[in-house]
């Protein structure tokens, strides 16, 4: 499914000159570690290293609850780039098609990093889910084309070409048996909300917005102090939504901002953000959940 939850005051990408360097030889990075999971509290890490010395880069996908959406993170002096924020480039080959991705700078410990801000996939929606996404009504869902095995079973290698001054390549290797991994993580981490994983597998329907999530936190909502800070935000979170389609909860899974965002974010969620709820396979309403991200950006 593809719905985003933005509250945009003003959006500016602001992109590097990289364009008017001359141009290098791809960085090819072989893998130097085996692929880890973290199981933590509240999301799934997957993690692998590259290269070594001033040369080593560090690919993360964590996920937040099911599905095939991970937020991408990489890490490692040849990410440093001139750029605060803008749209970068990568592609997952050899076959996918290449995707772009809104970025900020940032730092992993020491290391520079390229944060990216909206979930992503193994592949873009293709050109005519993309024209769907594009024409949509405000408070309908599109349903992508699963990526299945195969594919997963086919990827090589991750590239990155903007904003880097210089094309990454890491031969991240098939992803079908580490995403296994990070999926056992998930079912451990949806055991631990309450969520009984099995009847979420055969769910005739999933919670569904009424209305558009775009609707549920809105400009105002930002903290004014924060905009004098000129603070952005990229807030992860959840909510347990009842047999009645009302949440009961809030609980922010991941955020990069201080506690007083937070709880705007979750008070503005659970005043206007009601749902059909979750059937089961009999198509009872049973207790679920809902999770997406808040992005709010300063220019």
């Amino acid at each position: 499914m593809f719905q985003n939850v933005r509250c945009a005051i003003a959006m500016a990408l602001v992109l590097g000159p990289w364009s008017a360097l001359a141009a290098q030889p791809d960085l090819q990075l072989k893998h130097s570690s085996p692929w880890h999971v973290d199981y933590a509290e509240d999301r799934c890490r997957l993690m692998r290293q590259f290269g070594d010395s001033d040369d080593m880069v560090y690919a993360i996908f964590d996920r937040y609850g099911p599905g095939e959406r991970f937020r991408l993170t990489i890490a490692g002096k040849p990410m440093r780039t001139w750029a605060e924020s803008g749209v970068a480039t990568i592609r997952f080959g050899p076959k996918e098609s290449e995707q772009k991705l809104n970025f900020y700078q940032g730092n992993l410990g020491k290391l520079p990093a390229l944060l990216f801000q909206a979930q992503a996939r193994l592949a873009p929606p293709s050109p005519a889910e993309q024209s769907l996404i594009d024409n949509r009504k405000d408070s309908e869902w599109i349903d992508l084309a699963p990526i299945d095995q195969i594919r997963e079973a086919a990827i090589q290698t991750l590239t990155i070409t903007k904003p880097l001054r210089r094309t990454v390549v890491l031969e991240i290797g098939p992803m079908r048996k580490p995403f296994e991994a990070l999926g056992k993580c998930v079912d451990n981490l949806m055991t631990s909300w309450g969520i009984d994983t099995e009847k979420h597998k055969l769910l005739m329907r999933p919670v569904k917005p009424l209305k558009s999530p775009g609707t549920w936190v809105v400009s105002s909502d930002y903290p004014l102090n924060m905009i004098s800070a000129g603070q952005p935000a990229i807030v992860e979170f959840r909510l347990s939504i009842g047999t009645n389609g009302i949440p009961v909860s809030c609980h922010i899974q991941a955020t990069t901002r201080p506690k007083e965002f937070d709880d705007a974010v979750c008070g503005s969620l659970m005043r206007r953000a009601r749902f059909e709820p979750a059937l089961d396979a009999q198509g009872q309403p049973l207790i679920s959940f809902y999770r997406n991200t808040v992005r709010f950006a300063l220019p």
